[in-house]
């Protein structure tokens, strides 16, 4: 089945093709064959998993990366609720699967004093 296409830059697209000859140099460095090129004769199904995995864990970790990043930097506006601003009072472990694994990260942490509760901010586009 044929996924959809994502418009990538040019930039991001040379980059992807210097890291996948980098990738497949790695992956198949051991075989018989020559450097980066899987032994004559392994099965197409064999190649595609092993491809399929390396951009798996490459998308797991480019999200996981993502998200980390995201929660270590708080925009002022999201900690305001209910017309109080709320104080930033640590994280908590978050985990969610995704269609290439799952995702962990630590999720910001505030609490609005006035109010006695604890949120956790996100942007206007959260959850999109």
């Amino acid at each position: 089945m044929a996924k959809l296409k994502q418009v990538l830059s040019p930039e991001v697209a040379a980059r992807l093709a210097d890291l996948a000859h980098d990738m497949r140099q790695i992956l198949y460095q051991g075989d018989q064959g020559e450097a980066g090129i899987p032994v004559w004769g392994t099965k197409f199904s064999k190649i595609e998993a092993e491809c399929l995995a390396v951009s798996d864990e490459i998308g797991r970790l480019m999200i996981e990366q993502a998200v980390a990043g995201q929660g270590q930097r708080v925009p002022r506006d999201s900690l305001t609720l209910a017309e109080e601003t709320a104080s930033l009072t640590g994280s908590t472990p978050a985990v969610i699967e995704t269609p290439v694994g799952e995702v962990h990260w630590q999720q910001p942490k505030a609490r609005l004093a006035q109010a006695r509760r604890d949120f956790f901010p996100s942007g206007s586009e959260s959850g999109d």
